[in-house]
């Protein structure tokens, strides 16, 4: 059977979608996509198409459907010797199973009968050998987690052995072997257990060692403790040296001034940004006004006459409306006066009901202020931490814009200093008699370098006088010099500092108290996050609310509220009559006062579109000038914008520095306290072993190592007969195993050539039971499969899953292997080596490969399908 397309349809994330892969090739295809792309979903749908019933409502069918429900359709097409098939199942809604001969479509079997299609064409109703061939996500080894799983593929693998190796009794050796065998093991079990213990007389004499076997494992227990003592002090103190290693401090004080560095200059940038868009809006601002300016003053030479007849109108209206205001304020003062009668009971009902509820509110205030006083005491002990670490701030000068000053200066000082020394002209004299030179009227020494400066005079006695002319460093040079010298010690003053590590320290102090600062106003914000000022205030308001608190006893609230309540009812009586007559009122003076505001607005905008639009002889003035000043701002906004984003796409990135930072100061913290833990767990050791040294634990060991001696030569006599007795069973073994590599013989046949490719001159050994590779043998040394690393065990289970796809075709049974996210542990070498492989397994069997690793599986060649998703 191959395999030639794949079709999903309303499957997991493929929610109302149909998904498809299409161009399988005979030998190797790749799907290789990003991660939570699907390539599991259709995996676990194959393995539901061929291995779950289109009835079935199983974990792994149920898994398929997605969140939003509905049925879940899966189809292959597949090519056998018959021809090519499309395989169709659909499960968990009107479930049906359906085999159609491609490509007219014909039916060849539905439900039950498709399902014994599909068994007929795997050989077998179960998982069968493809258990073999595919390899889920996650799989290291040939042998799935579930009891039963393991069962059919260990039967599976017995048969097909069986059929290509012959007969089974080939692999026991046969049942005359299993007999002498058994009369082996009956001879031993006279002086041993089942499990190979003592028993008998050997067991007599064996329990006599057990009380100074114990005691002397006890005593030598102790020794290895002792030595596992000295040995763990040893590379404590390495570590520690490591630890306290100058460079590597070095290192970290210059990483960790390095990201302080970025991450300033990062802060520096974001603020030139922050100008730059604060320039751009004003330049906006401006723009917009200079447009405003201009259409107001067109919109005003438009509007001037309009304003004229306006305004005369509007005149003449708002007085007719003053005259009906007057009349109706004589009938708003009668209703006025009624409800103020009504109005004063209600202020009486209401004062009493709220005396007596001021009351209840002082006693809960008085709680409040308690509880205030708690939060408060707290705050004020957080705001002295913070004074006190903020004082330290404000009194030191060693920020860290001043510490990259005197780190710049130091380093021109020292460039200066170079550069003077370099360009000094020197005078040096040998001698060889008493005759000596003077310069100046002063001796020049012998063999010493004497620098020179300007012109120099030197006396030769007996000869005469000789002038030299120096060119040292010219007196900008010197000036440089001392300016530079005079800055730095400047620099260092401002802090207190006389070297440039102490102003390193000074600068780091400044830093701890400005994180303490920081801490402390925390837990300020925390307690007060309007101040300590508002917890103060709310606390005084509190005992002010709580000071007319008494244990009197007050009227009930229900009587005072119905008392209200009548009052109210009368004052509303009153009140109906008062707002009509407001009503009427209003209506009247709000008509009067639109009206009036109209009239001045009118005439405000006939004077604003005189003043805007100006005398008649100079508006075309105007308008040119509006003109121009709108073209101007429009421009200079133009240039604010470009250079506002030229800065934007400059800007270096803020979290990236805030980040390296971190990792540089976590480095610093990191190492402090891993220092701190090796000198705790150096006084721990020592004391370990001045403990155990002085027990003599040594001596007591060789003691009873000696009395063992003697104790166990009792005992060699036994152990000298079950030897004999192991060694013929083991060569009885031995036999057997060599009738068994008959059994196992095809498929390490199958082996070799894929093993070579990865181990040259490798070789595997099989367990007989569970009849998989159970150790590999290379360079003469033979290591169990579960001593081998995570990525050889994934390798070995893929080749030897090749080889047995390669025994089944064999036997014509020709079946696809299919790999999902197989060789994630294998190294670049290797995962190489394992293309190899399956490129030379593919020459006559399809393997699909899905995978996550686009770049790795690049190497691999092979065909790359069409996948297509679309809605249904």
């Amino acid at each position: 059977m191959k395999l030639l397309a794949l079709h999903l349809t309303n499957v997991r994330k493929f929610t109302g979608k149909r998904a498809s892969i299409t161009g399988i090739s005979d030998g190797i295809t790749v799907v290789c996509e990003a991660n939570e792309f699907g390539k599991s979903t259709f995996f676990d749908s194959i393995h539901a198409l061929f291995f779950e019933k289109f009835s079935s409502s199983a974990k792994s069918v149920k898994s398929l459907q997605p969140y939003a429900g509905g049925a879940v359709e899966v189809a292959a097409d597949v090519e056998t010797d018959q021809g090519i098939f499309r395989v169709e199942k659909r499960f968990l809604s009107r479930k049906s199973a359906r085999i159609s001969r491609l490509p007219n479509g014909t039916t060849v079997a539905q439900d039950d009968e498709a399902e014994r299609w599909i068994a007929d064409l795997l050989g077998s109703a179960s998982e069968g050998p493809t258990g073999l061939l595919w390899v889920r996500q996650g799989l290291i080894g040939l042998e799935p987690d579930g009891v039963r799983e393991k069962t059919q593929l260990k039967e599976t693998r017995r048969d097909l052995l069986s059929s290509v190796a012959g007969e089974i009794d080939a692999m026991t050796g046969g049942r005359r072997m299993d007999r002498v065998m058994r009369r082996v093991a009956d001879s031993l079990a006279e002086i041993t257990t089942r499990t190979g213990r003592k028993s008998g007389d050997w067991k007599a004499a064996s329990d006599e060692c057990e009380a100074l076997e114990t005691e002397l494992a006890e005593v030598t227990r102790q020794v290895e403790t002792l030595e596992t003592a000295l040995n763990a002090r040893k590379q404590a103190e390495g570590a520690l040296r490591r630890l306290d290693n100058p460079d590597a401090r070095a290192r970290r004080e210059e990483a960790l001034s390095a990201a302080k560095a970025a991450m300033e200059a990062a802060r520096a940038h974001a603020g030139t940004v922050t100008a730059a868009r604060q320039e751009r809006d004003l330049a906006a601002l401006k723009a917009k006004s200079a447009q405003s300016d201009l259409d107001a003053f067109l919109k005003a030479v438009d509007t001037l006459q309009v304003a004229e007849k306006q305004a005369a109108e509007h005149a003449a209206g708002a007085e007719e409306a003053r005259r009906e205001a007057e009349r109706l304020k004589t009938a708003l003062e009668a209703a006025q006066t009624g409800h103020k009668g009504a109005a004063e009971a209600v202020a009486a009902a209401r004062k009493q009901l709220e005396q007596t509820r001021r009351q209840i509110a002082a006693r809960k205030a008085k709680d409040e202020a308690v509880r205030l006083g708690e939060q408060i005491d707290k705050a004020e002990t957080a705001l002295a931490e913070r004074d006190a670490a903020a004082a330290i701030v404000k009194a030191s000068a060693a920020t860290p814009k001043w510490l990259r000053r005197v780190e710049e200066t130091a380093a021109e000082v020292s460039g200066y200093r170079a550069a003077a020394e370099a360009r000094a002209t020197t005078l040096r004299m040998t001698y060889e008699g008493a005759v000596r030179i003077t310069l100046d009227g002063t001796a020049v020494p012998a063999d010493q370098p004497l620098p020179l400066d300007g012109k120099s005079r030197l006396e030769l006695p007996g000869i005469g006088r000789m002038t030299l002319h120096a060119h040292g460093p010219d007196s900008d040079d010197k000036a440089r010099l001392t300016r530079a010298e005079e800055a730095y010690a400047g620099l260092l003053a401002q802090a207190g500092a006389a070297s440039l590590s102490q102003a390193r320290a000074a600068a780091s102090a400044r830093a701890e108290a400005a994180a303490r600062v920081d801490l402390a106003q925390a837990v300020l914000d925390t307690l007060t996050p309007d101040g300590i000022d508002a917890l103060r205030t709310a606390r005084a308001d509190a005992n002010l609310a709580a000071s007319d608190a008494h244990d009197e006893g007050l009227p009930a609230v229900a009587d005072l509220e119905t008392r209200l309540t009548r009052a109210e009812e009368a004052e509303s009586t009153a009140l109906q009559a008062l707002k009509k007559a407001e009503a009427q009122h209003a209506s009247a003076r709000e008509s009067a006062v639109r009206l009036q505001a109209a009239a001045e607005t009118a005439q405000l905008a006939l004077e604003r579109a005189r003043a805007d639009a100006g005398a008649s002889e100079i508006r075309d003035t105007r308008r040119a000038e509006r003109l121009r000043n709108q073209a101007h701002a429009q421009e200079i906004l133009a240039k604010t914008e470009t250079a506002l984003q030229t800065l934007i796409a400059a800007a270096p990135d803020l979290d990236t520095a805030a980040a390296e930072l971190k990792r540089a100061e976590d480095a610093v913290a990191t190492v402090r306290e891993e220092r701190a833990q090796v000198r705790e767990k150096l006084v721990g050791l020592s004391a370990e072993i001045g403990t155990l040294a002085g027990h003599g634990i040594e001596e007591r060991r060789d003691e009873l190592e000696g009395q063992l001696e003697a104790l166990r030569a009792t005992e060699a006599r036994f152990a000298r007969k079950a030897a004999a007795l192991t060694r013929l069973q083991s060569a009885l073994d031995a036999e057997r195993d060599a009738a068994r590599e008959t059994y196992f013989g095809p498929v390490q046949e199958e082996l070799k050539p894929l093993l070579s490719i990865l181990h040259r001159d490798a070789a595997l050994s099989f367990d007989s039971e569970s009849l998989l590779p159970s150790g590999l043998k290379r360079d003469e040394a033979k290591e169990t499969l579960d001593d081998l690393s995570g990525g050889t065990q994934e390798q070995i289970a893929i080749l030897t899953r090749l080889a047995f796809a390669r025994l089944l075709a064999r036997q014509g049974r020709q079946l696809p292997i299919i790999l999902d996210d197989a060789l994630v542990y294998s190294d670049d070498d290797r995962i190489i080596k394992m293309f190899t492989a399956l490129t030379r397994v593919a020459q006559d069997q399809q393997i699909i490969v899905f995978s996550c690793r686009q770049l790795a599986f690049q190497d691999l060649g092979g065909a790359r399908p069409t996948v297509e998703i679309e809605a249904v």
